[in-house]
């Protein structure tokens, strides 16, 4: 049983005063004998035995009577014991088994807790009711109870994001349309803050379980990124961690199960980890692992780099001698090697080429003529004088060695579109046209003090590996997000089978967390997918009871075990005793009158008297 005015029991306090009147009523005034009134004594004891039980019988009568009327202005509900059903009701179960669902509380999944509940609901609904289930995916199913007890039974947490306040509008909008008396929501949560979204009030009634909390704090991975996109063969691995709480935490940035750096930080932190040489050229998936919490689901998170063996590079003449004399260093350091590949000259040609203003300017216009052949969208300009200082990440390398201070003196204005790597003063001063990069300067110290500073070969290694070199694809997408392929990519290689696009061209990408390679047509690797949760899913915080009514409806009810039990199905199994009791009052005052009126006769005249 409980009670929905709980304040009022405290009228059961006045249910004292008969007995305390009664009480005082009994004082046994002193006895006086008087001869001519013994005759009397004979009567007085055959009365007193029914005066003492009328008066018992109306301080009882009264105490009950007031009892009563307390307890029904308390209002008290309960279940009954028989019968219980419920007029014909829709129900959507709205069971959340976003990714924070596998946070552990005491011990035990949250999802489990919410499963566990959303059964013991299902459990009471009757054959006449109709019930949808809805969970993470957003889509509600039409279910029998039977049918929506295995459904549970098999239900995990999924990578996906929930938006509560999205999936309660549409669940309300399901049931406002049925025809039957009962119209409801039911929510089971774990009521992130970040996954409640408001809008438009919900036309039915919405019931929320206020369940456990959450941890109160947690550490995960927000985002990850290789950087540069491609390796030669070093590179580093960037991170940026999340959640709640600030204590710290460690990071490991592993190769198949190999650590190969770690680092240490906080929520908010960049942790920045190097590759230390460890990662073979190819295609590689690494991991980057966090200290274990109650929350493990964003304490793990993969990333596809590329390393690419060093460039092979071809220094034309044109380009010039110090080009030439730098090409020569950069191979007998292993960091390009020679043969065909990447060529840099000042004259068109076929394959990957880096190119620099003619030396001759009468063959600037036969270079633009062949540039467009190539389908090149730029062309070189007019030729401009000044200084232009140069700025990351021409400045320096991985290594370290810096060029800062370096100037461009001369250079020539690239007109055209596509791809700008580099500016000077807000101008293109290297582009990219498919396979062709463009450089506005030549690289001699006439035009640039590139050549005569230390920074001329990490500016040729970073010129000819990463940014001559073929660009690879890397994607970024949320499990089961719209993808769209682009470039070379026909297909998602999934350990299901390939996932190739639809006839608009747009495919989802897979649900498990991880790295997916892209195939191309020849059947090559041509980049890489890496799915990750959203970061929103690491804020555990939950919402606050007005939080939940400003994103559900003000009417929202937030309900313990108890009131969702209560107020399920509109009250359904459950009896208000406020009716009943009153009645009982109502008829226990007229017993007392009666008895009152009634019980008084000539003896208690006579005794009275005496």
């Amino acid at each position: 049983m409980s009670f929905l005015q709980p304040l009022a029991l405290l009228g059961l306090a006045l249910a004292a005063v008969p007995p305390l009147l009664h009480l005082i009523s009994r004082r046994i005034p002193p006895l006086v004998p008087f001869p001519a009134l013994r005759y009397l004594a004979e009567t007085e004891r055959r009365q007193s035995r029914r005066l003492r039980l009328r008066h018992l019988l109306l301080m009882v009568l009264r105490t009950a009577l007031i009892a009563l009327i307390a307890l029904a202005a308390s209002r008290p509900v309960t279940r009954w014991p028989f019968g219980g059903g419920h007029e014909p009701s829709s129900l959507v179960l709205v069971v959340d088994n976003s990714l924070s669902s596998a946070a552990v509380v005491g011990g035990r999944r949250v999802l489990d807790v919410l499963v566990d509940r959303a059964e013991e609901i299902v459990a009471r609904t009757g054959a006449d009711d109709r019930l949808w289930l809805m969970t993470a995916d957003g889509v509600p199913r039409a279910l029998d109870p039977q049918a929506a007890r295995a459904f549970l039974d098999t239900l995990g947490p999924v990578a996906t994001r929930f938006d509560v306040g999205e999936g309660v509008r549409v669940a309300a909008s399901i049931v406002a349309g049925q025809p039957t008396a009962g119209q409801e929501v039911v929510v089971l949560s774990d009521l992130q803050a970040a996954a409640l979204s408001g809008g438009e009030a919900p036309g039915v009634r919405v019931l929320v379980w206020e369940a456990p909390a959450m941890p109160e704090f947690n550490r995960g991975i927000d985002t990850a990124w290789a950087q540069p996109e491609i390796w030669t063969p070093d590179g580093q691995v960037v991170s940026v961690l999340g959640g709640t709480g600030t204590a710290p935490t460690t990071v490991r940035l592993s190769l198949n199960g190999t650590v190969v750096d770690r680092g240490f930080g906080a929520v908010g932190d960049r942790v920045v980890l190097g590759s230390r040489g460890a990662v073979p050229p190819g295609w590689r998936v690494l991991s980057l692992d966090l200290d274990p919490d109650e929350f493990r689901a964003d304490d793990h998170r993969e990333i596809a780099v590329y390393v690419a063996a060093p460039a092979a590079v071809t220094a034309a003449p044109g380009s010039g001698r110090f080009v030439v004399d730098a090409v020569d260093i950069l191979r007998e350091a292993g960091r390009v090697r020679a043969g065909p590949g990447v060529r840099i000259d000042d004259r068109v040609g076929p394959g990957p080429l880096v190119l620099v203003p003619p030396a001759d300017d009468a063959m600037l216009g036969a270079v633009n003529r062949d540039l467009a052949r190539r389908g090149v969208g730029w062309r070189f300009g007019d030729e401009r004088r000044g200084a232009w200082s140069l700025g990351p990440p021409w400045v320096s390398d991985t290594a370290g060695a810096s060029g800062a201070g370096t100037t461009v003196s001369r250079r020539r204005v690239l007109e055209g579109n596509g791809v700008v790597v580099a500016t000077l003063d807000g101008e293109p001063w290297i582009v990219r046209g498919g396979e062709v990069v463009v450089v506005g300067s030549r690289l001699d110290p006439d035009w640039t003090s590139l050549p005569v500073s230390a920074g001329f070969l990490p500016f040729l290694d970073l010129l000819l590996n990463r940014v001559a070199a073929r660009p690879v694809m890397v994607l970024g997408a949320r499990p089961g997000a719209p993808l769209r392929l682009t470039g070379e990519a026909v297909a998602v290689v999934t350990p299901a089978g390939d996932r190739v696009p639809g006839p608009d061209g747009r495919l989802t990408a897979p649900l498990d967390p991880g790295v997916y390679f892209l195939r191309g047509a020849d059947g090559d690797t041509v980049g890489a997918l890496a799915v990750h949760p959203d970061p929103r899913e690491s804020r555990l915080t939950a919402a606050g009871r007005a939080a939940i009514r400003n994103a559900l409806g003000a009417g929202t009810q937030i309900l313990g075990r108890r009131g969702i039990d209560r107020e399920l199905f509109g009250g359904a199994r459950r009896g208000d005793l406020t009716g009943v009791l009153l009645a009982l009052a109502v008829l226990l005052g007229i017993v007392e009158l009666l008895v009152a009126t009634l019980g008084g006769g000539r003896g208690d005249t006579e005794d009275e008297a005496g």
